[in-house]
């Protein structure tokens, strides 16, 4: 492969930069990243919506538009908080257990606190949900995320009456927008460290479906001839864009604009289909079970530049986006159209101008510094990058009987979306089905080039596999997740179930949970134990028939446990633990109901030690 090697070894980047030797020279950094906004998500490609702080930073600012991402959110955050290749890097899917980096991973904001950084996060995290994995547990001195309290997969797409954790503690339902309210936070973390070095994560979680803005919005739109949900997208970024300009406001008000750089990006292309929602007496929204896809021409309007496909596939509307870099007193705009950059160069280039260092013992970068191409020099060698639609890990059984979720089989790329870029190619498997672009001439992919260009065809196919070999050869590619169970200061430890690494027998896992299909199947957790001591253990499961009954086996315990019908929380006795990793494991022995047993299901286990 044609990567970059100039980013390894004991020190990475370069020594410290000559204008941030002293800390207060050092720049303010504010990375804000959207939830599926697409390449064309801006009112300067996309009328008659008005995005004009967002046209205004594309304008003035540096604009990169060959900037890759992966084609879905966990994966691309990833990438951007570890700046390898998602696929090295524990991430596996969105969802499934499977968003969270390993945790020997040096995340962006470890990085960022080693450079002499404050740092904070707020929005939506989407890198795993167990305690260990919570941004404040991974490099954020102050953390705000979207988290719902009792099944922590869920809440980060509530647009109105949003959940948050703080700190690695459920804060509660703020109410209002969420978009408003996140912006409060990182308003408030901007001018509580203005006297600071500060790097500041800002993930929206707009505008990613189900479509949701104030009325008025969505009026504004509809009284221009646009269809109510298409109109409720665009009142959705204009309310988004109003929202970056209170953070562009609080920048001048404090009089740190001058030293502060902002990078604004989306997280993958975008979705034509967002789930319909009524406002309920109560002031909820709830969803009402149906859809609507923009039709041809609304999805046209949204799609100017014609790229195939949507989010979530290995085309070009899945992966292509792009990448503003914005401070106006340091850096003189420009567009970088030819060069092809991707979201793991974030990472370098952060790093770089916060003047730090890569420690020798954490994973090789793939990604290599924009500073020099954010500065006017035009020396750029494009890396050649493979990516993939994720979806569901498909388990593997091997000959012990057990289904193993995470292997080299997790990701079988003639079922999936995946494609490959090298110079001006990209060669796309979709689900098996192979063609070859010429991404520069024809950035639509409407000519397919195998049967013209049969060597390059072939060349292309072995650079391929070749990199996804090279995936697979790194120690953290598709590994086991192993969630930490770390109770100090009293709290509660949290394990998701989604998590399990292997099953026996009949079993499924879901987005969020997991479901037994027969009787003495079994579904395990790789859990490192931070305390020894008893611990006493709740399992949250929804739907238990009756007369059902588990074994709960922990260390060298091994509980039967009977759990309640019409009840959501079950205890599972009490267990002896040692510190260090070890199996925890949960068998179905006896329901009075199998058929009603496989809609069962399992969300997460909490443990409260007692001495």
């Amino acid at each position: 492969m044609n990567r970059s090697k100039n980013l390894f070894g004991v020190v990475l980047f370069a020594c410290f930069l000559n204008a941030c030797t002293a800390s207060g020279s050092k720049p303010n950094i504010i990375l804000i990243m959207t939830d599926d906004q697409g390449f064309d998500d801006y009112g300067f490609r996309q009328a008659p919506m008005q995005t004009p702080v967002m046209d205004t930073m594309a304008r003035e600012g540096i604009r990169f538009d060959r900037f890759y991402t992966a084609p879905a959110c966990a994966p691309t955050r990833s990438a951007l908080m570890t700046g390898r290749n998602y696929l090295k890097t524990g991430t596996a899917a969105v969802g499934f257990g499977a968003e969270g980096p390993h945790m020997d991973e040096y995340l962006l904001g470890e990085a960022m606190q080693d450079a002499g950084y404050v740092t904070g996060m707020v929005g939506k995290w989407n890198l795993g949900l167990s305690d260990a994995e919570l941004p404040s547990r991974r490099g954020f001195h102050e953390a705000w995320p979207i988290v719902q309290k009792e099944v922590r997969s869920y809440g980060r797409y509530t647009h109105f009456n949003a959940p948050f954790f703080h700190n690695g503690r459920y804060a509660g339902v703020e109410a209002g927008w969420q978009v408003e309210r996140v912006t409060d936070k990182a308003i408030n973390f901007i001018e509580s460290h203005k006297q600071d070095p500060f790097f500041l994560y800002l993930a929206y979680a707009q505008p990613h479906e189900p479509w949701l803005c104030p009325k008025e919005y969505q009026k504004k739109y509809i009284d221009q001839g646009i269809g109510a949900e298409y109109a409720m997208f665009m009142g959705m970024m204009e309310q988004l864009d109003e929202q970056l300009g209170r953070v562009l406001d609080t920048l001048e008000k404090n009089q740190i604009a001058e030293n502060t750089i902002v990078l604004f990006l989306g997280d993958n292309g975008p979705t034509p289909t967002t789930r319909i929602l009524e406002q309920q007496a109560d002031g909820w929204f709830r969803q009402t079970g149906e859809y609507y896809s923009l039709n041809e021409e609304e999805w046209s309007r949204r799609n100017p530049s014609g790229f195939r496909e949507k989010k979530a596939t290995g085309w070009e509307c899945a992966v292509r986006n792009r990448l503003l870099v914005y401070c106006p007193a340091k850096y003189t705009p420009r567009v970088v159209a030819e060069q092809r950059t991707l979201v793991m160069d974030i990472y370098p280039t952060l790093v770089e101008l916060a003047g730090g260092m890569r420690p020798s013992y954490v994973p090789e970068l793939d990604g290599q510094s924009l500073v020099g191409l954010i500065k006017g020099k035009t020396k750029w060698e494009s890396q050649d990058y493979f990516t993939a639609e994720a979806g569901k890990p498909k388990m593997h059984q091997r000959k012990d009987g057990w289904y193993y979720r995470f292997s080299e089989y997790t990701l079988p790329l003639d079922q999936r979306s995946s494609c490959f870029y090298s110079g001006d190619y990209v060669i796309v498997n979709d689900e098996g089905d192979w063609s070859l672009h010429n991404i520069v001439d024809d950035p639509q992919q409407k000519a397919e080039l195998k049967n013209q260009m049969p060597e390059r065809f072939a060349t292309m196919q072995k650079q391929y596999y070749a990199a996804y070999e090279e995936i697979l050869d790194d120690p953290h590619a598709f590994s086991n997740p192993i969630q930490e169970l770390n109770v100090s200061d009293g709290r509660l430890g949290y394990l998701e179930m989604e998590g399990v690494y292997r099953v026996k027998g009949k079993n499924s896992v879901t987005w969020a949970n997991t479901y037994f299909h027969e009787l003495n199947a079994t579904q395990e957790l790789r859990v490192d134990v931070s305390e020894s001591g008893e611990y006493s253990v709740t399992l949250r499961a929804l739907g238990v028939p009756a007369e059902t009954s588990v074994r709960f086996e922990a260390g060298s315990s091994s509980n039967k446990c009977i759990l309640a019908q019409g009840k959501k929380f079950h205890s599972m006795g009490r267990v002896r633990l040692d510190p260090g990793e070890q199996t925890f494991a949960v068998t179905l022995l006896e329901t009075s109901d199998l058929k009603q047993v496989g809609k069962m299901g399992l969300y997460s286990l909490s443990l409260k030690k007692i001495n």
